[in-house]
């Protein structure tokens, strides 16, 4: 895949980078995290295979749900110690921020979630990097107006010697129904 005009060569990088993460994972039979239905959690996905990444799984899944908190609150705070100094999003618009853009605009209050829930979820763990992939549900305010928006998502999670980074994070708006994978 080349970059084309219309795609800015920084959301080329980004997509390029998650394609080959993603890849790895796949190609290194990277294992996967499913956890029993609980009432009011999201679904799992795939078949329990922690194996001797029990513990890493564990520790994204925690992570994954600090996460989530946070920007339910539009915690900076909490954000900018959980975003790695490189972290790009792309929007389901498909606008690319990095760390610094993301948080100003959670701070400004530019976009505010009103409810951000994780419907599905999967967790890939190969060497230091964590794949979660799922499909979401959101309730927010962009820019003073309400909307919704559900997809999927892709983030990429980087140990290092702090913990566990969120490098990349990827949404997908579509039309996925609550509660599917």
């Amino acid at each position: 895949m080349a970059p084309s005009h219309a795609m800015p060569f920084l959301l080329y990088r980004a997509a390029r980078c998650a394609s080959l993460l993603l890849a790895v994972a796949l190609c290194t039979g990277a294992s996967r995290l499913v956890r029993p239905p609980v009432l009011d959690a999201p679904v799992a996905s795939g078949a329990n295979q922690a194996g001797p990444n029990a513990a890493a799984l564990d520790a994204v899944w925690a992570v994954e749900q600090e996460w989530l908190q946070a920007m339910r609150r539009g915690d900076t705070a909490v954000l900018r110690r959980l975003l790695s100094s490189d972290h790009i999003h792309v929007g389901t618009n498909g606008r690319l921020r990095h760390k610094s853009e993301l948080l100003l605009a959670l701070q400004r209050g530019q976009v505010r979630f009103l409810t951000y829930d994780v419907t599905s979820y999967d967790i890939r763990i190969t060497g230091t990097a964590a794949i979660v992939s799922g499909t979401y549900h959101a309730q927010l305010e962009r820019l003073g107006v309400r909307e919704i928006s559900q997809g999927r998502y892709l983030r990429v999670w980087v140990r290092d010697e702090n913990g566990w980074r969120l490098t990349a994070h990827q949404l997908t708006a579509g039309t996925v129904p609550r509660g599917r994978p």
